[in-house]
Order: C-alpha cells, then structure tokens, then sequence
C-alpha cells in the first residue's frame, strides 16, 4: 500500500509499504481522510517527547471498514464509515485502575506510538472504532477528534448555560473549542487572537475576537464582564503571553482549563490564585465517552445547520503531499485545517 512516512526526524517519504492485517480484536480500515494537527508537525521535527521512529503519523482518520476479525457483536460491519478513537492504554498503571484511561501513564496514541492514517490502510482494535451517521459529511466527521478535544475541556470546564467564557488562541483547536462551548450554551464566547486573518474566520463563525497586541485584555474583560472577570477560560495557544494576564481576568471562583501545551516553562503570579480561589485544570485528549459524545454533538449540529463547517478546512492535498502541508502548518500560514485525501468517501 502507499504509505507516507516520517523516516526520520525531518523527513518524510511516500512509498509502498506493506498492507496491514488485523489481529485477532482488530479492524481493517481503509482510510478516506487523515487531518494534519499540530503534534504531526511537532513529532516530524522531533519536538515531542516519546515519538518513536519510523512512524506513519496522524491520529485524526475517517476511512471505512474493509475486514473485521473478531466474532464478537459490534455496533458497524464492513462497508461502514467510521472515525478511529486513538488511544490505548496499559490498563494497570493507578490511572488506568481509576478509570482515567486517557492519561494512562503509559498512554499509547496512533499516530505517535503506533502507525497511523496517512496510509491506505490501518489497524486498530475493535473497541476503538466508532461509526459515523450516514447524514454526516466526509469532511466534518474527519474532525471529530479535535472537536473531542473542545469537547473535553468544556466537560473538564463544566460550561453550562449562562457562562461568559474566553478562549485563548483562535487557531483550529480554538474554534472548535468556541463552538463546543456554545453547543454547551455559554452565554457569552470570546477569542483572543492576535491574527487579523484568523480573527475573519473566527468572525465568520460568528465569535467576538479580541486582539492582545492591539487592545487593552484586561480593559475589555473589565468592560465583557462588569468588572467580574470571566466564568471560564480555555487556555488554547500553549504560549508564554497567552498566559500572562489568565488570574488577573478570570473570575473569583472562576475556572482556567489548560489545552495548549506549552513548549517553554510558563511562569505565574499565584498570589491571585489564592485570593480569588481559582481552579487550574488539566485537559489531556478526552475519554473514550467523551469521544463517542462528540459524534453525537456533532450529529446534532449537522441537523440544525447551524454552520458551514467547510470554512473550518484550511485546504485538502493528497497524500503524496503531506510534507508541504506541515510546512505550511510549521509557517503559520494555515488558518484552519488541513485534510489529507487518501481514497474517495461519499
């Protein structure tokens, strides 16, 4: 099968490999999408800690179902459309024994530990495989694992109805994170962005966008909020300014969600922390529920017609071309996503 992989760190190579065949609990799917994130660019340039190489990247996959080996009751069949839940877990660790799969201490994700989507063909076990509604676009269902991760945090957030509610970095993981929190019914959703051009596309989906570098963050909470701060804010852009000001402009009691990773240590006066009573929360990936809820939001969404959810795709190319993708992405000269088209959907 074609295959396009990182064989080594910076270096990215379309050839034959050969097809995959399920183990016993596995499923053959033949990928239609593969979406570009970020970790695909961080991995390729070796910036992410446990990677290994040679890997075949991407963990965000629609394809559909070619052969399934097991004889167990599953909830799709051959011919299905499906999306892939990435992770794996050692199922031993305290996490695990909690019930905390997803930050598993020895977490296993496709696409960084095990080969991934921009293939022809991946494995990958049974209970990881979640079909998609037949009233369901190729090209929303491809995104059902970033929106998972908006989806995540605001469960992570506790959004519900009346929240004002700022989201930090208006790249695609802010956006979908914005949308997930107004299906949540926050009243009130604000992006902080310091690109003009990201800040038309975020516009276009209907946020109000406040732009750092040119206004004053904290005069204009002041001014969204009666002076009271927001209710939740999701930390989306992972850098050193986009935390800066987070306890001065959340709310007393309020509740700061980290998504972004950072790639430098990020430095805090806690003292606001501590008067105000804040709450820092963690937010990695999402469970397997939340997962599975995310295709439900975003069947939801679909039927109210709400967006035009193409907007979100930045640009689609083919397989033979993932490296100019991520260089775009490596460049800041994507908006949005970008999609890799492996064979043809519906």
């Amino acid at each position: 099968m074609k295959a396009n992989v990182l064989t080594e760190w910076n270096k990215l190579e379309f050839k034959d490999v050969e097809k995959p065949t399920p183990k016993a609990g596995e499923v053959l799917v033949k990928v239609i999408y593969g979406g570009v994130c970020g970790s695909d660019v961080h991995i390729s340039k070796h910036h992410h800690a446990t990677a290994t190489i040679p890997r075949i990247l991407c963990h965000e996959i629609l394809g559909r179902v070619e052969e399934i080996n097991s004889n167990e009751s599953l909830p799709y069949q051959v011919g299905d459309r499906v999306v892939i839940f990435p992770l794996r877990w050692c199922g031993v660790c305290e996490a695990c024994e909690e019930g905390n799969f997803h930050v598993c201490r020895n977490l296993n994700i496709i696409g960084v530990h095990r080969d991934g989507g921009f293939a022809e063909y991946v494995c990958e076990n049974t209970d990881n495989i979640c079909k998609v509604p037949d009233t369901m676009p190729d090209k929303l269902a491809v995104l059902t694992e970033p929106f998972a991760v908006g989806f995540h945090a605001n469960k992570r957030a506790n959004t519900k109805p009346g929240d004002k509610v700022l989201i930090i970095g208006g790249g695609p993981i802010g956006l979908l994170t914005a949308i997930t929190a107004r299906y949540f019914r926050a009243s009130k959703i604000i992006i902080s962005e310091i690109s003009a051009k990201k800040e038309k596309l975020l516009q276009d989906f209907g946020f109000d966008v406040i732009n750092p570098m040119k206004d004053d963050l904290i005069k204009e909470t002041n001014q969204i909020t009666d002076g009271e701060g927001f209710d939740i804010i999701l930390e989306a852009s992972g850098s050193r300014s986009g935390y800066a000001n987070l306890l001065d402009i959340c709310k007393i009691r309020g509740k700061i969600v980290s998504i972004g990773l950072p790639g430098d240590r990020i430095e805090l006066n806690i003292s606001p922390l501590i008067s105000k009573e804040i709450s820092i929360l963690g937010n990695r990936v999402y469970s397997r529920q939340d997962f599975r809820r995310t295709i439900g939001m975003l069947e939801e969404l679909v039927s109210e017609g709400a967006y035009n959810y193409y907007k979100i795709i930045d640009d689609i190319f083919s397989l033979d071309q993932l490296k100019q993708a991520i260089d775009l992405i490596s460049a800041g000269e994507s908006l949005g996503k970008i999609l890799i088209t492996v064979s043809d959907g519906c």
